[in-house]
């Protein structure tokens, strides 16, 4: 059932049950009954047409998730100073159903137009912040995302087989931060480092998104020791004793 939920997306917002059993592999009854109950709990909607989008709880959820979320409320000040500071974004993203998502932004400045911002997917082995994510990643659920996702891993240079996506990762988490130039918008450059917290089950990334002309005029290092301090205060806030706070793991896959 919440495979048909994986579904909905910008490209394809509205899906009737026979396109859901066609692409699923479910027979038409069985998702019939899926959306039924998807409607009854308010995650699916009838529109014309006998097609079905996201219904209202999304927005619901989305709205808990944002002011709730212990990573979220962890980041969301440190993200802010940082975003003035700088000028640049400053995003947060982590794993979810193996797909990199940013779940926090902060806008800087400069006022630069990113094509993956808050709620969209990203490519799974391009951009700073999906690389740098993979490298914080254990070993063992690092293999297992690259056979999920081995398709599309071949296309890139940065994991075109498993061994160099090995070596990558290893590279990055010697150096402490991931770079990219143009990878996801041709303009645009980003910086990311870890944020890790083993004891709340979470693997993320946090970075820089910023113009090529800004970056031009920055110092690498710098920037990166900014967001490392900016990851220590998140990870020293979660850290804080707190009462009636359950954290869900981000990296269920």
């Amino acid at each position: 059932m919440l495979a048909v939920l994986d579904l909905f997306t910008s490209d394809k917002p509205a899906w009737s049950a026979e396109a859901i059993a066609e692409r699923l592999g479910y027979s038409v009854p069985t998702v019939y009954r899926y959306v039924r109950e998807l409607c009854d709990v308010g995650l699916l909607r009838g529109e014309s047409g006998a097609s079905y989008v996201l219904g209202p709880k999304i927005i619901e959820l989305d709205y808990q998730m944002r002011t709730g979320d212990p990573l979220i409320t962890a980041g969301r000040v440190a993200m802010r100073q940082l975003a003035d500071v700088t000028g640049c974004d400053v995003v947060l993203v982590t794993l979810c159903g193996g797909h990199v998502i940013t779940i926090h932004q902060e806008f800087g400045s400069e006022g630069i137009s990113a094509s993956y911002g808050r709620g969209r997917r990203m490519p799974l082995f391009r951009g700073a912040m999906s690389k740098c994510l993979l490298a914080a990643l254990p070993r063992p659920q690092l293999r297992r995302l690259y056979a999920q996702n081995e398709r599309e891993a071949a296309g890139e240079a940065f994991a075109d087989v498993w061994d160099t996506l090995l070596a990558q990762t290893r590279q990055i988490r010697q150096d402490g931060y991931a770079l990219s130039q143009g990878e996801l918008d041709a303009g645009n450059v980003g910086i990311a480092v870890p944020l890790t917290s083993e004891d709340h089950k979470i693997v993320a990334a946090l970075g820089f998104i910023m113009s090529r002309q800004r970056f031009s005029m920055i110092e690498i290092q710098r920037s990166v020791a900014m967001l490392h301090g900016c990851a220590a205060d998140i990870q020293a806030k979660l850290a804080a004793p707190s009462t009636d706070v359950y954290l869900v793991p981000l990296t269920a896959m």
